[in-house]
This record gives structure tokens, sequence and C-alpha cells, in this order.
């Protein structure tokens, strides 16, 4: 997969492919729009399981949510340049990532 913005200080370099790729799954779009809403970019994976369960219907519990951000969409977004992962103190940063917003933005209106 290609990451999202390789140099976070400059504009942008994501495909509409990627992004769609990463806003495809619904834990993943919930942890974006998560991290986007906050008044900070950076949360626990504690708070995001929470807020994962919380959000999406099919998550039966936080421990369940948690094994799956852990394990598999928090990698995938960190791969993408999306998120800093700290493995260590379980905390991720988003990086504002204008393509992703505007898609989710126009999600949010469309409840999806």
């Amino acid at each position: 997969m290609t990451p999202l913005n390789t140099d976070h200080t400059s504009n942008p370099t994501h495909t509409l492919e990627t992004a769609c790729d990463l806003l495809a799954d619904t834990h993943r779009r919930t942890i974006l729009q998560y991290l986007n809403d906050q008044e900070t970019d950076v949360a626990t994976v504690d708070e995001l399981a929470t807020h994962v369960h919380a959000e999406v219907e099919a998550v039966p519990d936080p421990d369940h949510a948690r094994t799956a951000l852990v394990h598999m969409h928090v990698p995938k977004l960190a791969d993408a340049g999306v998120i800093e992962y700290d493995q260590h103190d379980e905390t991720v940063q988003y990086q504002d990532e204008p393509l992703l917003e505007a898609i989710l933005a126009v999600a949010a209106t469309h409840d999806v």
C-alpha cells in the first residue's frame, strides 16, 4: 500500500484509492473520526477501543475492539502514515490528512 503522506511537511501525496482503502473499514473510520474531532490529536489505544466499542455495533466489548485495533487497524493506519503509533506507551497521534478529512466529512453527512 502506498503511504498517504510520507513527508508531513509538504502537500499530501495521497491517492484516492489508498484513502478509500483505509476508510473502507468501520473501525478505521471510527478511529479517524474520533481523532479528527478531538481537541488533541493524541489518544490511547484504550480510549480508541472504548470509543470503537460504543460506536460500532458489531463489536461485542472493548477487549475485542482493542485486539482488532492493536493487531490490524492501528498498524495499517501507521503504515500509511496517517498516525504515529507508540507501542510502548500505546498512544496514537493523528497526522492531519486533508483528503481523509474531506472523505470523512462527506461520509458523516450520509451517516456512513
